[in-house]
């Protein structure tokens, strides 16, 4: 099926969001127009403002209110006319308190999906699912994590959950998992019974470093924050983790509208695996004035085991930013 051509118009969901951010960004720089779904428009001029000083076209950007993502009257609307659409944007956010998250993630891909069908412009949309969808550390795998694994013990834990698990502290993150999981299987589901004229990518990126383009700390930069604060605390839940810099996770996205190659593809989206020690001590190193966190005592602090294979990201992009500058840039943009 076809990809995007040149100088089209891609709608970004949830654009105002840490990496929607940069999906908007990636594509503006590619000499796209851009419309990017915000709940409200205050954060959406800060948002233009941030553009503007990367020297992007701002001309070619817009926005339009979608204050309810899983409502198929607003994403009809927000869809019209446009090539394709990179669906970032979740019905809540990572620490949500509701349990229906998942549920309301499912329905807000179904909506897309079948608004999108009754839009013929459209010629591809890209789904950005998450690692925690097929994998999710500490488990260990001997082979390498593929486009084929699905993470099914966070799925089982999610189906049976017991009222005391939903107390712990480790359920925000099953519940996560859950939302991407669902969300991700109900599109390739929906697409596979219904055969729309359109095609569809996924994206599993693991943990997104690199700059803020503005406001303070999000998702997984504010791992990094904690740890430039002094803190560690966080690592007693999430274990270390393959990496990659959002702003290629930017142009992955933008790839994955662009590259007749990817069509139909689940693609992870990691540079390279890393462990938290050496993330410290990265940080120690380019911020000598900050109280960066002591490093983690045996295994926890190592770098990960697990082998991912990224070969299609790899050669989509054709290199990756390394940690260390994806590291430096996060903290300049926090003002470190």
């Amino acid at each position: 099926m076809p990809s995007i051509p040149p100088q089209s118009l891609i709608v970004v969901t949830g654009i105002t969001g840490y990496i929607a951010s940069h999906v908007g960004l990636a594509a503006l720089q590619a000499g796209h127009r851009v419309r990017g779904t915000v709940r409200d428009l205050k954060r959406a001029e800060e948002l233009r403002n941030a553009y503007a000083k990367q020297g992007v076209d701002i001309t070619k950007l817009e926005f339009i209110v979608v204050d309810d993502i899983t409502s198929g009257t607003q994403l009809a609307n927000a869809i019209k006319g446009v090539d394709g659409v990179a669906h970032v944007a979740l019905p809540g956010d990572l620490l949500d308190t509701s349990d229906d998250m998942p549920h309301r993630a499912v329905k807000a891909v179904v909506a897309l999906l079948q608004a999108s069908a009754n839009e013929p412009s459209i010629k591809r949309i890209v789904f950005t699912s998450s690692s925690v969808a097929s994998y999710e550390p500490p488990a260990l795998f001997p082979e390498p994590v593929t486009d084929k694994n699905w993470n099914d013990v966070a799925f089982q834990a999610w189906e049976n959950a017991t009222a005391e698990d939903k107390t712990k502290p480790a359920w925000v993150w099953i519940r996560y998992a859950a939302t991407k999981i669902l969300s991700e299987k109900a599109a390739w589901k929906w697409v596979e019974e219904n055969k729309p004229p359109f095609d569809i990518v996924t994206i599993l990126p693991n943990a997104n470093f690199g700059p803020v383009l503005y406001g303070g700390a999000r998702s997984t930069v504010a791992w990094i924050h904690s740890f430039l604060k002094g803190d560690n605390e966080f690592t007693q839940l999430v274990g270390p983790q393959w990496f990659i810099d959002v702003r290629d996770d930017g142009r992955l996205h933008v790839a994955a509208l662009t590259n007749p190659s990817l069509s139909g593809k689940r693609i992870w989206g990691v540079a390279e695996p890393t462990g938290w020690n050496q993330i410290l001590a990265i940080l120690r190193k380019n911020f000598p004035d900050a109280n960066v966190a002591p490093d983690l005592v045996g295994e926890p602090g190592e770098p990960t085991k697990q082998k991912i294979e990224n070969t299609v990201a790899t050669e989509a992009l054709g290199g990756w930013i390394g940690l260390e500058q994806s590291l430096v840039d996060t903290g300049k943009s926090l003002g470190f």
